[in-house]
């Protein structure tokens, strides 16, 4: 799993893109939830409460809690079920 909680700073073009920096932005992982294998988590988006990421995913918005995401971008493809 990869989980990129920030990115580059590219917004000047008087300076070069090496030495504008980065910054922090965060990923929140709320409880049991199951992250498969070869994710990609990107900046800024919530995993909701048990989902369920599966297998090659990349997230790159946020989860609703109880969602079941594959794909890329990771879409819902399913709900879990009580």
């Amino acid at each position: 799993v990869c989980l990129i909680g920030g990115t580059h700073i590219t917004t000047s073009k008087e300076i070069p893109m090496k030495l504008q920096g980065s910054s922090r932005i965060g990923i929140t992982i709320e409880d049991d939830v199951w992250i498969s294998s070869n994710c990609v988590i990107l900046p800024n988006c919530t995993i909701g409460e048990g989902s369920i990421v599966a297998a090659g995913a990349v997230v790159t918005k946020d989860i609703e809690p109880y969602s079941i995401v594959g794909g890329i971008p990771a879409k819902k493809i399913g709900f879990r079920k009580f």
